[in-house]
């Protein structure tokens, strides 16, 4: 890895575990405090694509845990984390859905992926409601999936979206180790409450002025747990960017891409980028193939915000340690 690389990465992970934190206005004050803990769990998921399922259940808890190091935030959950899970279905083939609201508030949910009228299907249920629905992913792609209640930009903020994979009905012309990665914002307030936990800051999110900028959820999960593959082998990589007001603009360092898909569909072929610019509520999928063994960090090359916890590693081979090598 050249000096310059080894300087990058130095720099990034510095500037991601000390951000400067501002609020603007205090935590709501319907949002209840969740009591102190002596740790929280850290907000960390791996980024594998699962198998194929045709049920989906989410329950809507409200929890706390690290979304960076010391940085325990209340989160409005899919499932206990945010993004919530990895969804993993397949083109033509019905899907059975229920939500389960157990959270302290009304939520609801809109699949990008779905064609459905938003006046009967994406309305808000109250906490204790459950909501069941059938429908069909008639497109490939790499979707979103959030809760659409009122405001929306705050449920996003506080953790409610996540990725849903529609794999084409015939697959994909080559198998490839595949990833998913949901880039999204948290917004802090400027100091925890009595118990040491953040909330998030509607006046921030509009504003836009982001304490993290991340990969599923956590600040550089993916430094220390960085993606494997073996040199050469097909990786595929499917990204939703789920804000919920930022670009991101996906690249790998020292790889180029020997296919890109807007939006995750194979109809939407192109070839050799370099960076693919994804909208909120967006998303890309990305092949590429890396021939030599060695450290290759993702970001997006928007790098205000980079430094901010949208920096992860690909791992190919078995370099030696990335630490001793950076040190050296």
């Amino acid at each position: 890895m050249s000096t310059s690389r080894r300087e990058f990465l130095k720099k990034a992970t510095a500037a991601a575990v000390a951000p400067a934190l501002g609020a603007l206005v205090p935590p709501a004050s319907n949002i209840p405090a969740l009591a102190q803990e002596s740790s929280y769990p850290a907000n960390k998921m791996s980024a594998v694509l699962p198998g194929v399922v045709s049920e989906i259940t989410l329950h809507t808890p409200h929890v706390v845990k690290e979304i960076a190091p010391g940085k325990p935030f209340q989160i409005w959950s899919f499932e206990g984390s945010a993004p919530g899970p990895i969804l993993h279905v397949k083109e033509g083939e019905p899907v059975h859905f229920t939500m389960i609201n157990d959270g302290g508030m009304p939520h609801s949910i809109d699949f990008h992926a779905a064609q459905l009228p938003w006046d009967k299907y994406y309305q808000s249920i109250a906490p204790g409601e459950t909501h069941s629905f059938d429908w069909v992913p008639n497109f490939p792609g790499a979707f979103m999936y959030h809760c659409g209640t009122p405001p929306v930009y705050v449920h996003l903020g506080n953790g409610m979206h996540g990725a849903i994979i529609v794999q084409p009905k015939n697959g994909w012309p080559e198998p490839a180790r595949e990833y998913v990665l949901v880039q999204s914002e948290w917004y802090l307030t400027a100091e925890p409450d009595a118990n040491g936990v953040y909330y998030g800051d509607p006046a921030k999110i509009l504003q836009v002025v982001p304490d993290f900028v991340v990969f599923n959820g956590y600040s550089n999960q993916y430094q220390e747990e960085p993606l494997v593959a073996d040199p050469g082998e097909l990786i595929r990589i499917h990204i939703v960017n789920s804000g919920p007001t930022l670009w991101s603009a996906f690249h790998v360092i020292g790889a180029l891409f020997e296919a890109t898909y807007a939006d995750g569909n194979p109809a939407n072929w192109q070839t050799g980028m370099q960076t693919v610019t994804i909208p909120p509520g967006g998303g890309y999928t990305v092949t590429l193939r890396i021939p030599d063994e060695g450290y290759y960090p993702f970001v997006t090359h928007s790098f205000a915000y980079t430094g901010l916890g949208a920096l992860g590693l690909i791992k190919v081979g078995n370099p030696p340690d990335l630490g001793t090598a950076v040190a050296h």
